[in-house]
């Protein structure tokens, strides 16, 4: 009876789940659709028109370029997310051994430097030190940015794979291609303590995705009250 129960409430998760993940595939499906439509009658289709009438003179014409306040942006909120990866305080984590028996050590401060950067970057709004929007109404170069800052970023990874790597779990292939692609260390670090993959994709990467939209909801506020 016991066992019968077991398997009664088993099943029942399971098919909570299954209408959970459902449910939110179908949200999301239907909103991705009539973003995409509203994307392609306000956004897309314009540019379309403009690219077929000016061909490559028009993309470089539309194609935002990366200033100085970008740069700026850029350089002051990666210096942040940095020290913040350095600085506060979290449990020790033991990352998995490697094939060739390294074991990446981590410090879980990840919650803490998420509500420390939301709380400063509001904070930095509400006493009128710095405006959000500025963020906003430089996207575009922002990205143009980005894009050219990762390739360069990309460069430097590559050859310090080569010329300094941060353990014995690097190497490459024999293809340009497929090391620049894939990468030559499995667990890059500048120094001891400051891992790479962490910055880039948990604190540079997901920290601007609160912070993106902390910066949409002052844009309205400054637009529309």
């Amino acid at each position: 009876m016991a066992a019968a129960t077991e398997a009664n409430t088993v099943i029942q998760q399971w098919l909570h789940m299954f209408q959970c993940y459902h449910f939110s595939l179908f949200a999301l499906l239907l909103l991705s659709y009539y973003g995409i439509q509203w994307y392609m009658l306000m956004g897309l289709l314009p540019k379309l028109n403009f690219l077929k009438q000016h061909e490559l003179l028009g993309f470089i014409e539309i194609w935002p370029r990366p200033t100085a306040t970008a740069w700026k942006i850029i350089f002051v909120y990666g210096a942040f997310e940095a020290a913040l990866q350095l600085l506060l305080p979290g449990r020790r984590v033991e990352g998995p051994i490697s094939p060739t028996g390294n074991q990446p050590l981590y410090k879980a401060n990840g919650m803490a430097a998420y509500f420390v950067t939301l709380v400063t970057y509001i904070s930095l709004w509400w006493f009128r030190i710095f405006n959000p929007t500025v963020v906003y109404d430089h996207l575009g170069e922002m990205f143009s940015a980005l894009i050219f800052g990762s390739l360069i970023f990309c460069i430097f990874l590559y050859i310090k794979g080569h010329v300094a790597p941060s353990s014995t779990d690097s190497g490459s292939s024999g293809n340009l291609i497929i090391d620049f692609y894939w990468g030559i260390e499995l667990y890059p670090r500048i120094g001891k303590n400051f891992d790479i993959k962490v910055f880039t994709n948990c604190r540079f990467g997901m920290m601007s995705w609160a912070v993106l939209a902390v910066t949409y909801c002052i844009k309205q506020v400054a637009l529309f009250g």
